[in-house]
Formats: C-alpha cells, sequence, structure tokens
C-alpha cells in the first residue's frame, strides 16, 4: 500500500503527477494528494485531530533540481532549498517541509521528514510508486 502519513495517520494516495527531466537532473513537477476516501474516513470522526480539515493533504515540488546518490535521485529540502524552490505540503493552508526525497531506479519515491501543522511538528513519511 503506498503512503502518505502525517503525524500518526495514513491518508494513502489517490493522486499523483510527475514529470522529471534526468536531462538536465530537474524535477518539473512532482504532485502527490492524499486518498480522498481515507481522508474522508479520518476528517469525519469529531474525535480526530484533523476534523477542521477540507481536502486531502497534497504534497507538491516544482521546478527542484535533484543530485544523483547511487542510483537514486536525492532532494535534500533545508530552509535554504525552501527559500530557492516551490516546495510544500498543502493541508488547508502551505506548510514548510524539511527532509530528503529519494526516487529509485524502479520509481519508488521515499520522503521522510517533518512539517508543521498549526504550529506543532509532525512526522511526514511517503511511500509511493511513481508509475509510467
Amino acid at each position: 500500500m503506498q503512503k502518505f502519513i502525517l503525524g500518526n495517520d495514513n491518508f494513502g494516495v489517490g493522486k499523483i503527477m510527475y514529470k522529471i527531466d534526468n536531462e538536465n537532473s530537474v524535477i518539473n513537477d512532482l504532485t502527490i494528494i492524499g486518498d480522498q476516501q481515507l481522508f474522508e474516513a479520518l476528517s469525519d470522526d469529531e474525535q480526530s485531530e484533523w476534523n477542521w480539515a477540507l481536502y486531502p493533504p497534497k504534497l507538491y515540488l516544482r521546478e527542484v533540481p535533484y543530485q544523483m546518490r547511487g542510483d537514486k535521485i536525492e532532494i535534500a529540502v533545508t530552509e535554504e532549498t525552501l527559500d530557492n524552490y516551490d516546495i510544500a505540503l498543502y493541508f488547508m493552508e502551505h506548510n514548510d517541509i524539511n527532509g530528503i526525497f529519494t526516487i529509485d531506479e524502479n520509481k519508488g519515491l521515499v520522503f521522510e521528514g517533518t512539517t508543521y501543522i498549526s504550529g506543532v511538528e509532525k512526522k511526514l513519511k511517503l511511500e509511493v510508486k511513481l508509475d509510467d
């Protein structure tokens, strides 16, 4: 199962859009949106910490250069990266993220890092298979 974990909850993966320019080592667009049904199950529960949200979380990168580490694409998302490129987690507002993206030769994407939701630090982890 594909994972879009925010805090302790897995929102799943609903939609993936990506365009990678390997010739120029740039991710032109990478957008991953949480699964609508899993989101509704989490947000419809009045006891859920996500009951205020209207849409599933969406993580995106646009026009971000990458480096090859062995046979993997790697992007370290730092304060400097955020200042220079369009990268964020959109979850009712744009939230900065920090961490490491990797994409292996089989188009397996992993992101491990953190974000802040309403000023509270949350774990952010994605495990996604990018399809052709």
